[in-house]
């Protein structure tokens, strides 16, 4: 389905004029804004992308990505072969307080944006020392819509077919709520719910078989239960 077959869906259902440029426009805004609150709702397999870049002796901070980040997922030290640790600000701090080690990078702090192209930074630990290649997981924003995207099929613009029920009755319910239509806005949001509920089971799918444990079973300093038949065992 491309762009422009998916706004004329959202207008159809909305019950507005396929063919009013400014009624395009609205369909098209709130497709993009619905994207860009999915996109952060669970961790999508469609969002997972890598890339590479390659360290500078005596530089800390990278723009490895040219476009919004919305996750960091992991880094890996190709050259060296080994993964690299993301830290918080107090942990990067405190290993290198005046910032003169250099070497192999062990650890990442995740930066803020560039001031001059606005995109993310990351800071290595410690300084380089020499040249590496860096793998980076990462999942991106997907740019605001334009009519530029019309034409383009929504799978090439970065949203598999599962999404696009997703944005045809989230954008209709906003659509609808935006010109005063509460009843259809409520109608809308319950299909809208069904589509995400049925994205993120597909998502689970995507997975295989892997599998989680328990977050209170990970939690550092917290007791673990084991059911051991009929008898719950406590283990510090």
């Amino acid at each position: 389905m491309t762009l422009t077959q998916l706004i004329t869906k959202v207008l159809q259902q909305a019950g507005l004029s396929t063919a009013s440029a400014e009624l395009q426009n609205d369909a098209r805004d709130f497709v993009s804004l619905v994207l860009a609150d999915t996109q952060v709702d669970v961790n999508w397999w469609w969002t997972n992308l890598t890339t590479t870049f390659a360290t500078v002796a005596d530089t800390r901070v990278y723009s490895p990505v040219s476009a919004q980040v919305t996750a960091w997922r992991s880094f890996v030290d190709e050259t060296n072969n080994r993964p690299l640790v993301i830290i918080g600000e107090d942990e990067y701090d405190l290993a290198d307080l005046d910032r003169s080690e250099t070497g192999n990078v062990r650890a990442i702090l995740l930066g803020g944006l560039d001031a001059t192209t606005g995109h993310p930074t990351i800071e290595a630990h410690p300084t380089p020392s020499a040249v590496a290649t860096i793998r980076v997981r990462y999942s991106e924003e997907v740019a605001l819509l334009t009519s530029a995207n019309d034409a383009t099929d929504m799978s090439i613009i970065g949203v598999p077919r599962i999404i696009e029920n997703v944005l045809i009755h989230g954008a209709t319910r906003d659509l609808l709520d935006d010109n005063g239509d509460e009843s259809g806005a409520t109608k809308y949001n319950i299909k809208y719910e069904r589509s995400l509920k049925l994205a993120k089971k597909q998502n689970r799918l995507m997975q295989g078989n892997r599998s989680y444990p328990p977050i209170r079973n990970r939690a550092e300093g917290r007791n673990q239960l084991f059911r051991l038949g009929t008898d719950t065992v406590t283990a510090p």
